[in-house]
């Protein structure tokens, strides 16, 4: 929940924070920002986070991001101006980044590949699942100031004591982190560094992002146009949609043994663009909540089946950086979206644009289903050299 929900928890206030501050020029702009901006500083930080962990241990660099986490995002609660609040958005960026990468880091030093994906399935499903709780809670609280929903990511100061007792450093990466980078020959390395898997990788979760975060950024402003919705309702349906999200992901485990990652996601596409073209075409608030349902059905899928494809293609020595590049690619699709978006809704309008979106991903399930047929489905038990070959082949096709 400290990750994937620092942008929608202020997502019920955003009306009421763009009335706030009607008079700043560009205020619809830079209201849509303060729901983005920390993903553009996700994306500049992680990789720098990644290499840093990577090289001195995960531990510390977690600890000392949440407390960074707590103070940055908390920090919306008593600043008076747009730029202020994004500015302390930019910080919480960094301190997200941090968070992010460590903890998926450890859980790949925790547990082997028989275990891993059930875990990371369950990070997903958490993540989600913590949404549940945080996106209504912020609907009230946004209700009676939009204010008070900063106050939410203070909650993570809770957790620093658990973190600071429960998480060792791993002894795997004790052992990877005594080989300097600099000792490891150039050469070898970039063999062992799967890139056309890589960017195949991060231009899905770059592209995910940009269509799923027309959820937190558009729907506030479509279900009160369309249905009248207060905060409060805003912040429920929101939690739909996160819950079918944790729903899935807790699924995630078993639906790998039967799937490969490429036929999954033609699977999470295919719910997304049903879910889209369900929104943009009800007019009531529970035909909306409906198509939510299934969009965050999709993307349960995408985190623990993105992370799960680079732990099973990259070797332990880079997979800091592996990691950090994904989550450069779906941070920076969260500040993207509504650059890329609210033009073309305001072309076209918000029903229109939900439509055109379903009938893209659309296409793009079609694509990946086609793909996976040219490939052997991959289960849990398939090496990394096969997982590699299959992502090839169908980088191919």
């Amino acid at each position: 929940m400290l990750t994937i929900m620092a942008g929608a928890t202020i997502a019920p206030a955003l009306p009421a924070i763009q009335r706030a501050f009607s008079t700043t020029p560009n205020a619809s702009i830079l209201v849509g920002l303060v729901l983005t901006m920390h993903g553009l500083f996700i994306a500049v930080g992680a990789p720098i986070i990644g290499s840093i962990a990577d090289r001195y241990g995960r531990r510390w660099l977690l600890l000392g991001s949440t407390v960074i986490y707590a103070l940055a995002g908390g920090s919306g609660f008593v600043m008076d101006s747009l730029v202020a609040i994004l500015a302390g958005r930019a910080v919480l960026g960094l301190a997200v980044a941090g968070v992010m990468v460590t903890v998926t880091a450890l859980i790949t030093d925790y547990y082997e590949e028989n275990r891993r994906e059930t875990v990371l399935g369950r990070q997903g499903a958490f993540m989600s699942l913590g949404g549940v709780v945080l996106l209504p809670l912020a609907g009230v609280l946004a209700d009676i100031s939009w204010r008070v929903p900063f106050l939410v990511y203070t909650l993570a100061l809770v957790l620093l004591p658990a973190m600071a007792f429960a998480l060792p450093e791993s002894d795997r990466h004790k052992q990877s982190g005594n080989r300097s980078m600099i000792s490891v020959d150039l050469r070898r390395m970039l063999t062992r560094f799967p890139l056309r898997s890589l960017v195949l990788i991060f231009a899905l979760g770059l592209v995910s992002q940009i269509l799923f975060y027309m959820i937190p950024v558009q729907i506030p402003f479509y279900l009160e146009s369309q249905a009248g919705g207060s905060a409060t309702l805003v912040g429920i349906a929101l939690a739909t949609s996160t819950f079918a999200g944790g729903v899935v992901s807790l699924l995630y485990g078993r639906i790998r043994t039967a799937m490969s990652v490429i036929a999954i996601v033609a699977l999470l596409f295919g719910f997304m663009s049903i879910g889209y073209i369900i929104i943009g075409v009800s007019q009531t608030f529970l035909g909306i909540v409906a198509g939510l349902v299934i969009v965050g059905a999709g993307i349960g899928f995408v985190l623990p089946n993105l992370n799960t494809w680079i732990v099973a293609v990259t070797p332990d020595i880079v997979r800091g950086r592996a990691l950090s590049g994904l989550t450069s690619a779906i941070f920076l699709g969260q500040f993207l979206s509504p650059i890329v978006i609210r033009p073309v809704s305001e072309t076209i309008g918000l029903s229109m644009t939900f439509l055109g979106v379903g009938v893209i991903l659309a296409g793009g399930a079609v694509m990946f289903a086609l793909a996976a047929m040219y490939t052997t489905p991959l289960t849990k038990s398939d090496s990394m050299s096969d997982e590699q070959l299959d992502t090839d082949k169908a980088l191919d096709k």
